[in-house]
């Protein structure tokens, strides 16, 4: 795992709440994944299902929660 600073996953998680609310902007469906956090907002598309599926299948082969909302903490 490597060791992200809190101010480094502070940055990313705003940068993932920003594009959540240009998403929501544009009525669209979203995935996005950067060095610290992701977020996803799907209402069937299945390309975004498929990349999160992927995504989640890659956070536990290294040890991450795919499940943790850290968006209830901002």
């Amino acid at each position: 795992m490597n060791y992200k600073s809190n101010m480094q996953i502070q940055k990313a998680r705003q940068f993932c709440q920003e594009v959540k609310k240009l998403a929501q902007n544009y009525n669209l469906p979203f995935f996005v994944v950067t060095d610290g956090a992701s977020a996803v907002s799907n209402n069937g598309c299945p390309a975004i299902k498929n990349a999160r599926d992927n995504h989640i299948l890659w956070e536990k082969e290294n040890g991450y929660d795919p499940y943790e909302d850290w968006s209830k903490d901002c």
